[in-house]
């Protein structure tokens, strides 16, 4: 069974577990206790703690540092849509150096592993967003309505909602501003410390492991020349007479081998002689079929409770989180309706003008060019196949 499936199908398990147990409690029993749990594949927990910790942390944070979120946010803003806008532009000049823009549909648009990593940076993503929005509410004196974690399915995460009419009608622009850039501010500042993580990768893994000394295959074709003769597991020390010291090797290795070529692979195992296919993308390219990563053999100790295949996965759960925070802020500082940038903008235009009218005519068009890159960029990138894992 594909290994995807079977982690939804466990995930399906869980959810149905929580299901049987609230009714077997009570659903309205736990509705009294914050707890929603009442319907298939939901959940949520309203907690009166979370909110007491939000506002007691939120007062200690200086007024300074939810300024200069302000100024993050506007700066990010400009450069969400200069990035945006420059992107759209070479789907018409230069296709091939567009990058994608595709909405996270889980099972279309993002498979496989790659999706278990996206899950997890999205939960990171939500909870610093949201408890950010918390800290700068409280800062500012606007109470929090309610907090709690939330999951749905395989989507996790927490909420935290200001009250509304205090967020409208009793706190000033500046502090209406605060609040709304404080998510994305957040999500910018954890993506840095992703990104410092990710830049020292190696120097952390090193801790644990060796450094890199093969290739580890984690995965093979089925029907593809590596699989008749090699398994999940395998560590690729040398193709032929080259060494194989790390995965890009490989790579390279590959790059200039035929199709039809014999290819003796060398293994801790053991050597196997394949014959390389022919590629789909050029059939004079030879075919492996493997798909790997660097073989980081743990130290002496650590390998009674690591693997090889565990820096694979921390190297790509901090890759994702970095990817999906910073993603995930640059696209609600957009000026689009239902985004905190759209609400942003407008707070700060009216510390400008206090004319409404005058604010929609600058919002209007803003709107509808930010919308029109976004929905356009998402029509190429689906059309050309780009952004899809």
């Amino acid at each position: 069974m594909d290994s995807t499936l079977l982690a939804f199908g466990l995930i399906g398990l869980f959810w149905l577990i929580i299901y049987a147990v609230a009714q077997y409690l009570g659903v309205e029993r736990l509705q009294k206790k914050g707890v929603e749990a009442g319907t298939p594949f939901f959940f949520m927990w309203k907690t009166q703690r979370l909110n007491a910790f939000l506002t007691r942390m939120g007062k200690k944070f200086p007024l300074i540092f939810f300024n200069i979120g302000i100024v993050v946010g506007f700066g990010a803003m400009i450069f969400s849509f200069w990035v945006f806008g420059e992107n759209l532009i070479k789907f018409f000049l230069e296709p091939a150096a567009a990058g994608g823009v595709v909405p996270i549909i889980p099972g279309v648009t993002i498979t496989g592993l790659p999706l278990v990593y996206m899950l997890i940076g999205l939960a990171v993503a939500i909870l610093t967003h949201e408890f950010a929005h918390g800290l700068a509410s409280s800062r500012d004196n606007i109470p929090i309505k309610s907090s709690g974690l939330l999951g749905l399915f395989i989507l996790f995460g927490a909420f935290v909602e200001p009250d509304e009419e205090a967020f409208e009608k009793e706190a000033t622009p500046q502090g209406r501003m605060r609040l709304l850039a404080a998510g994305s501010y957040s999500n910018i500042l954890w993506s840095f410390v992703f990104l410092v993580l990710l830049v020292n990768f190696n120097s952390i893994a090193s801790i644990a492991y060796n450094p890199p000394s093969g290739a580890y295959i984690y995965q093979l074709s089925e029907g593809s020349p590596a699989a008749a003769g090699l398994q999940v597991g395998d560590v690729i020390i040398g193709l032929n007479d080259t060494v194989i010291a790390n995965w890009s090797a490989v790579s390279v290795f590959m790059n200039g081998a035929p199709a039809g070529s014999q290819v003796t692979v060398h293994t801790l195992n053991g050597d196997v002689i394949l014959i390389l296919a022919a590629s789909d993308a050029n059939a004079s390219r030879g075919y492996l079929g493997v798909f790997g990563t660097d073989y980081w053999e743990p130290k002496p100790g650590w390998n009674l409770i690591l693997s090889p295949i565990y820096v694979l996965h921390l190297q790509q759960i901090i890759f994702w989180c970095y990817l999906i925070l910073i993603s995930l802020a640059l696209f609600n500082l957009l000026p689009i309706p239902f985004l905190d940038g759209d609400k942003l903008l407008s707070n700060g235009l009216s510390l400008l003008t206090s004319d409404e009218k005058k604010i929609r005519y600058v919002m209007y068009p803003i709107r509808i060019i930010s919308l029109a890159i976004v929905v356009l960029s998402i029509i190429f990138s689906l059309v050309l196949g780009k952004g899809l894992f």
